[in-house]
């Protein structure tokens, strides 16, 4: 088995087992950061979809994702999407590290989220599988010198946000046109209070980047022991069905 198809194997699970809600989140956020990149931002608004038809958008985004994990990069199926996402990008003037840039809000922002809040946090081996995943992706598109590990990827994504986030009236917009399915997305629990909770799922160069208000204390601690109470429940959930697997 190659390497490929073994991190194809292994991200199959997360995203469809393992971590399925959580890596849905995760890359929700993954996607929502590019907008503080002033360029990535720029092209955004200038198509009209994110901002105009959001929800559309972000499902036709999120299909063509899943599709590539569920079918692998080199099937029929896979070569189709990653036809399409090379012809859906072509029109626009975005530089390789942009590009690179985006691959890793997908790679990373979600094993970031799961290390964060879901119900265990990934092995370095799930986190390798996919980076594995992602530079066969990057090879597929075209986009050249990503870093060759997972933890040499993190430092590259830091230092370039540390050189480009900035504050537009682009990443406003769009941050404002997405909010609401985060909102959706954060546990039902906190009800009136999901649409502020979202602005407290970001970190603070990404809400400066956005023009987000950093939400009261109560808000912020409501949200933390709502995502808390979440990962127990996974915990236990994922417990009964290992005691039921060895049971049977």
């Amino acid at each position: 088995m190659s390497a490929l198809h073994e991190a194809e194997e292994t991200y199959r699970r997360m995203a469809y087992d393992t971590f399925a809600r959580d890596l849905k989140m995760g890359f929700n956020l993954g996607f929502c950061r590019t907008f503080a990149v002033p360029g990535i931002a720029r092209v955004l608004v200038s198509t009209g979809r994110m901002t105009q038809h959001t929800r559309v958008r972000a499902k036709a985004t999120g299909a063509m994702m899943y599709g590539l994990f569920e079918h692998g990069l080199d099937s029929e199926q896979g070569a189709e999407t990653i036809a399409a996402l090379g012809k859906l990008h072509a029109p626009f003037a975005i530089g390789d590290d942009a590009f690179r840039y985006v691959l890793a809000c997908f790679d990373l922002a979600p094993m970031r989220w799961c290390a964060a809040h879901a119900w265990r946090a990934p092995t370095d081996a799930e986190r390798t599988a996919s980076h594995t995943l992602y530079l066969g992706l990057a090879d597929r598109l075209g986009i050249p010198e990503v870093p060759a590990t997972w933890r040499e990827f993190e430092t590259w994504t830091r230092a370039y946000e540390r050189a480009h986030f900035a504050a537009t009236p682009e990443g406003r917009e769009l941050w404002q046109a997405t909010r609401g399915m985060l909102a959706d997305r954060v546990p039902g629990v906190l009800g009136p209070l999901a649409g502020a909770a979202a602005d407290s799922l970001l970190d603070d160069p990404a809400r400066d980047a956005f023009g987000a208000p950093r939400p009261p204390a109560l808000v912020r601690g409501a949200t933390r022991a709502a995502l808390r109470a979440r990962a127990w429940r996974g915990r236990r959930a994922h417990a009964r069905a290992a005691r039921a697997r060895a049971e049977g």
